[in-house]
């Protein structure tokens, strides 16, 4: 069976660093903040949690899906899934045949509620408690239909919940499915608009958020000794996925190669990893094995790196078993320390974020990093971005119930 090479071709974002990828990119090498101060503006003055990197629906650029409609009237999972959508797939033609949509959303699926939308319109009378439980799955293949693409198969059409593991198990399963031949291309991605008061009160009485009393840009503080858990975040990001003929035949330039992807369960807790790493180390070796790679030929790695005391420990420990040696001399940084960490919507974004690093030759910073960890011994690119000369990057993301996902990304 004939193996065919996957290539990414087009990419849409929404950020707390920016909605486009040249902005996104700026600011991520700059390393600026997205967290801001939520108290008496999103929460109330004494709520417990007292920031996020929080996308403003005011911010948002307008979308053409939803052109004339009151953005309050809207769930901001579709206003963000819809932008992302639109702009990854503005100079994608129409006669390009769409065969899969893999995306990440916390929300469930009902078709039927969106073709009532769409019939019915939305107004500011709209029951919004409705949409609580639709999908954001729903809304991007209803943008791409209205912009020309044609209609998917519904088995084609996969919803993905997995956690923070999400956007690189869509990445992953389309993978799969164009490098064996069964898809030849595959629209991919997630989105989590859930900067909301109990959405920051779920994970805060899992004792998984930082609450200290410090400026918000300084919160997210992945693998410091004074990191005291993540910040909670928002985005949404949409990649089209292909095999590298379909993108030649039609001239696309190609941003990007996904050359390796590996999945494993810890099967352990409900939130945390195992101690010993053990599924961690060999989702990173599958990915790496499946990339027809050496350890020595990656040149970055995309930390999950969350800001949790427990997590950036344990990622450390299965980068040592893997890289040994050489794991000292890799570059590794948590984009999370700026954008805070948007769960469903996290690798996603972070994927857009190694396809910029391998264009720029640039390895983004972990900030906040002033207090080192004597656990966490590794360069962590501390504080600054750095000039790396990058072929094969690594992009890890580990989702609650043990979820692991590791993608290669190769540069074209």
């Amino acid at each position: 069976m004939k193996k065919h090479e996957v290539v990414i071709t087009s990419y849409g974002l929404v950020s707390p660093l920016g909605h486009t990828p040249e902005d996104f990119a700026k600011n991520m090498f700059a390393g600026k903040s997205g967290v801001v101060n939520i108290r008496g503006n999103l929460v109330p003055e004494n709520f417990p949690v007292p920031y996020g990197a929080v996308i403003g629906r005011s911010d948002l650029p307008e979308s053409d899906f939803f052109k004339g409609v009151n953005k309050d009237s809207i769930l901001k999972s579709w206003l963000m899934t819809a932008v992302a959508a639109e702009r990854a797939m503005k100079d994608v033609p129409t006669s390009v045949h769409l065969d899969a949509i893999v995306y990440g959303t916390a929300d469930g699926v009902s078709f039927e509620l969106v073709t009532e939308v769409l019939q019915n319109g939305i107004d500011d009378q709209y029951d919004q408690t409705r949409f609580a439980c639709e999908s954001s799955l729903d809304n991007l293949s209803q943008v791409l239909t209205a912009k020309g693409f044609n209609q998917i198969s519904p088995e084609n059409i996969i919803s993905l919940n997995s956690a923070c593991a999400s956007g690189n198990q869509t990445i992953g399963i389309a993978y799969q499915g164009i490098s064996t031949g069964r898809w030849t291309t595959c629209v991919v991605g997630g989105v989590d608009a859930r900067c909301e008061p109990s959405n920051f009160l779920n994970f805060f009485h899992l004792g998984a958020l930082t609450t200290d009393d410090i400026a918000p840009e300084k919160a997210s503080r992945p693998f410091a000794k004074d990191r005291s858990g993540f910040v909670r975040g928002e985005g949404a990001a949409v990649l089209l996925m292909e095999t590298r003929e379909s993108a030649q035949k039609r001239g696309a330039k190609i941003l990007g190669v996904v050359s390796g992807y590996g999945c494993t369960s810890d099967a352990f807790r409900l939130t945390d990893g195992r101690d010993d790493g053990s599924s961690v180390v060999h989702a990173i070796e599958t990915a790496i094995k499946t990339a027809g790679l050496k350890n020595e030929d990656i040149n970055y790695i995309n930390a999950h790196g969350t800001s949790t005391p427990l997590n950036d420990r344990l990622e450390t420990l299965a980068i040592k078993k893997v890289f040994k040696d050489y794991a000292y001399k890799l570059p590794i940084s948590s984009i999370k320390s700026q954008i805070g960490h948007s769960t469903i919507a996290s690798s996603s974004i972070e994927a857009i974020a190694c396809l910029l690093m391998l264009q720029h030759q640039k390895v983004s910073p972990t900030i906040n990093y002033h207090h080192p960890d004597p656990e966490c011994d590794l360069d962590y690119v501390p504080n600054q971005s750095r000039d790396v000369k990058l072929k094969h990057v690594l992009s890890n993301s580990f989702g609650f119930g043990g979820q692991n996902a590791c993608i290669v990304f190769t540069k074209e």
